[in-house]
């Protein structure tokens, strides 16, 4: 059994940051706009379409495809 020792508020923080973060893609996707992010120390427009938004997929890879 693996126990999570992350303190409560840290664990509230991060489902807060979460649900922050999912709220601004389904708004960009709303209204066509842009993710607006810091990458490689610059600031970088993301269209929030792009697959890197996408959930991860559930199914395991493929065999030779590791």
């Amino acid at each position: 059994m693996i126990r999570d020792n992350t303190p409560e508020l840290v664990r509230k923080a991060n489902a807060a940051m979460q649900q922050a973060a999912d709220d601004v893609l389904v708004r960009a996707r709303q209204h066509n706009t842009p993710i607006v992010l810091w990458r490689d120390g610059k600031v970088v427009e993301v269209d929030p379409f792009s697959e890197e938004f996408d959930p991860p997929s559930k199914e395991p890879p493929a065999a030779g495809t590791e």
